[in-house]
């Protein structure tokens, strides 16, 4: 019976050739286009009515999200402390025992 061993090797050295000149075609080119300078105009930034830039209200944007993400994580954290099955049971208890003591004056 024959050894495949020098075949496999053989495909893999052919795959690993076929890699190399691929990925030399496809990263090659980026090479020389990082090689280009380019100059950056100064371009004076759009003003809205406000007097505020373009980056001045994606700011404002982020900051209103942000608040908006702690009021909603605040609120879920509430209703989550009120409403475990814990604290229900809590309250339902507290809830009976005033129920039982309500005919006593307190004076």
């Amino acid at each position: 019976m024959r050894s495949r061993g020098p075949d496999i090797s053989r495909a893999r050295a052919r795959l690993a050739a076929l890699l190399l000149v691929g990925g030399l075609t496809v990263v090659g080119p980026a090479g020389i286009a990082a090689a280009q300078v380019t100059t950056v105009e100064t371009v004076p930034p759009m003003v809205d009515a406000d007097g505020r830039t373009a980056d001045e209200r994606i700011d404002q944007v982020v900051v209103l999200l942000r608040v908006l993400g702690v009021v909603l994580v605040v609120g879920t954290a509430g209703y989550w402390w009120r409403t475990r099955p814990a604290t229900v049971e809590r309250l339902a208890a507290s809830e009976s025992e005033v129920e039982v003591g309500s005919t006593e004056v307190v004076g």
